[in-house]
């Protein structure tokens, strides 16, 4: 079997494309991929979206993009031909190819461990107060009891 690594292909598409044209480049991308036996795992198709500064290519600004992304599976020794060819294409704005890697097993975490955000982590004190109310059974309150309170509270 063939050594395939696992790459991600995020870009960036000219927004002078409209919509029709903007898929038939993905299509052609696609197919430039298959060329070079590559499996497709995942893509999205590009939608436009503006760009968090402007980007010049070729003398033109460029205030938004058509952003896509494939995931696919190819040999090594074809990502260097395949970013040349992207990068000789002037409707291709800004592209990037990440190699990542295969997740060889799965982690369990425990549903409870991420509950709170780390930055609002409560004082020791509170911690120990939230214990203690564990252990600690509640005590029935009358109605009475509890109208009386309320209006303590109420009057401060």
């Amino acid at each position: 079997m063939e050594n395939k690594n696992n790459y991600e292909l995020s870009f960036w598409l000219s927004s002078e494309l409209d919509e029709k044209e903007a898929e038939v480049k993905f299509n052609d991308l696609l197919k430039e991929l298959e060329k070079l036996e590559a499996l497709i795992n995942v893509s999205q198709l590009p939608q436009l979206k503006p760009l968090a500064y402007p980007i010049k290519k070729e003398k033109k600004v460029h205030s938004s993009a058509y952003f896509g992304f494939v995931q696919f599976s190819l040999e090594k020794k074809s990502i260097i031909p395949l970013k040349k060819k992207i990068s000789f294409d002037n409707e291709i704005i800004r592209f990037l190819v990440v190699h990542k890697e295969e997740v060889k097993q799965k982690i369990k975490i425990p549903s409870g461990l991420f509950k709170k955000s780390s930055l609002d982590k409560p004082k020791e004190d509170t911690v120990a107060k939230e214990k203690e109310k564990e252990k600690k059974p509640e005590k029935e309150i009358s109605l009475e009891d509890l109208d009386e309170k309320l209006n303590e509270i109420l009057k401060k």
